[in-house]
């Protein structure tokens, strides 16, 4: 684990601040829209058995599901985690992509979905900065104030 004290980088805590507002928005859209996701679920999944409370454990388990990459890149500089979010966001990116064609229908029905989207994308692209690449290089040497 890397010192709380220890500074990082602007782009480190851009990422972390960016990247937990997509997911605080993204959970607040999904909150927003829990009439409307309880029946498209029920429809598209019959099996489970959707409720209000299922969905509202499910944005929360996503919230908290974000808080991983997070602590990864913040307190302990894993290179994986880089890696891994870029990788989820390619995702994202063919699912932005894919949806063009109906942006302008998208963006008035789901505002906070794009809102969410495009802060995901950014806070993934301070990890790519240089200041973030001698994040990663250097995890620095024993702390004092970290105790193992």
């Amino acid at each position: 684990m890397i010192a709380l004290s220890r500074r990082r980088p602007r782009s480190i805590t851009l990422f972390a601040v960016l990247f937990f507002a997509a997911a605080v928005v993204s959970c607040i859209d999904g909150l927003s829209r829990i009439e409307f996701q309880l029946a498209t679920y029920q429809r598209a999944v019959p099996e489970i058995g959707w409720s209000r409370d299922l969905l509202i454990v499910w944005h929360s388990a996503w919230l908290t599901i974000a808080l991983i990459p997070i602590a990864m890149v913040w307190l302990s500089a894993v290179r994986f985690a880089r890696w891994m979010v870029a990788i989820m966001a390619l995702a994202k990116l063919a699912g932005l992509l894919m949806s063009l064609p109906m942006l302008a229908m998208v963006a008035r029905l789901q505002p906070l979905w794009l809102v969410s989207l495009l802060l995901a994308l950014t806070a993934i692209a301070m990890l790519f900065t240089s200041g973030s690449n001698r994040w990663f290089a250097d995890k620095g040497g024993v702390d004092p104030a970290v105790f193992e």
